[in-house]
């Protein structure tokens, strides 16, 4: 009898136990979370994060319908489950996993409040729970900013396009080395300076327009790109300010200082009253002085001065200052 029931318990040690028999999984997906609704042009944008899991903790393997819901706030009290199937139907082809962008047209929209939702299904049909409530304020489509333009300036690159000088802009810049278009930065009309880029750099523009619609905004489609290498053509300012002082044997000069970011340095030229080409007598001194050692008594010299770049452009001369010598 001993060894009978011996037997009995290592079958069951070694068969395990089932337990208790489980319903079948209903693989309801878990709700989305985080849908948000923007406007483009004449479209909206809604996007969400389709779920990874199911309420019961399980991956989804297989996955069903998507059903978005857009329409607007009924008169009576809001209620998801009785609002969503009286609103419209936005078609789309369902993504298999991760982020997914819906465009759908503004149509009779423009000018009114519009509410959207969305849900998916598993692959039993079972739905899940709306998700979060989004709304927009639907406003007249934005024009996409036309005729974008890009040229050299002495400061970097200067962007000029067409667009209502009313509204916002955002730049996007593309940099030598650069996969894809970052924003730069912003401008109120149709113009921007780029005082960041680099003479001899190879860079691409875009251009956005939006504005705001109570806390949210409403924006264009995207400009076309348009590409630019500015290149250093512009000279610096004449030195102005300049100022002689006759000293023994010497002439002193000293001028205000220029502020151009690729300064590099100022040139004196002088001439004898009777001369009529100046000879150049110093190159490229870093401070806005200069001390003339080389003059004699009972003559009179005209002094010109230019300003030089890092690119070697020089400027025009400045107007003659004219010292008298005495003997």
């Amino acid at each position: 009898m001993r060894f009978f029931l011996t037997a009995i318990l290592l079958v069951m040690a070694g068969c395990g136990y089932v337990g208790d028999p489980q319903p079948p999984a209903l693989n309801i997906p878990q709700q989305i979370p985080d849908l948000t609704a923007t406007q483009r042009g004449d479209k909206l944008r809604l996007t969400f994060t389709l779920p990874k899991m199911t309420t019961e903790g399980l991956a989804i393997r297989k996955r069903g319908e998507v059903e978005i819901r857009v329409g607007l706030l009924p008169e009576s009290g809001f209620d998801v489950n009785n609002w969503a199937p009286t609103a419209r139907r936005i078609p789309i082809e369902p993504p298999e996993a991760g982020v997914a962008l819906v465009e759908a047209p503004v149509g009779d929209f423009a000018g009114r409040q519009v509410f959207a939702v969305v849900r998916s299904a598993g692959p039993s049909g079972r739905w899940s729970p709306w998700s979060n409530v989004q709304f927009i304020r639907v406003v007249k489509a934005i024009s996409q900013p036309a005729y974008l333009e890009a040229h050299s300036d002495p400061a970097g690159v200067r962007l000029t396009w067409r667009g209502d000088p009313a509204l916002r802009y955002r730049i996007f810049r593309q940099a030598p080395k650069e996969e894809d278009f970052s924003l730069l930065g912003e401008a109120q009309g149709p113009a921007f300076l780029d005082d960041k880029a680099e003479f001899g750099q190879s860079y691409n523009y875009r251009v956005q327009a939006f504005q705001k619609v109570e806390d949210q905004e409403a924006e264009s489609e995207v400009s076309g790109a348009v590409s630019l290498t500015p290149e250093d053509s512009f000279v610096p300012a004449i030195p102005s300010g300049i100022n002689a002082l006759i000293g023994v044997n010497t002439v002193e000069l000293a001028w205000e200082r220029n502020t151009e970011k690729d300064f590099r340095g100022y040139n004196v030229y002088r001439s004898p009253e009777n001369s009529r080409e100046p000879e150049r007598i110093a190159s490229l001194l870093d401070s806005p002085s200069y001390s003339d050692k080389m003059v004699e008594a009972g003559k009179t010299y005209r002094y010109f001065l230019t300003a030089v770049d890092q690119a070697g452009n020089e400027s025009a001369k400045s107007p003659p200052t004219i010292v008298a010598i005495r003997q």
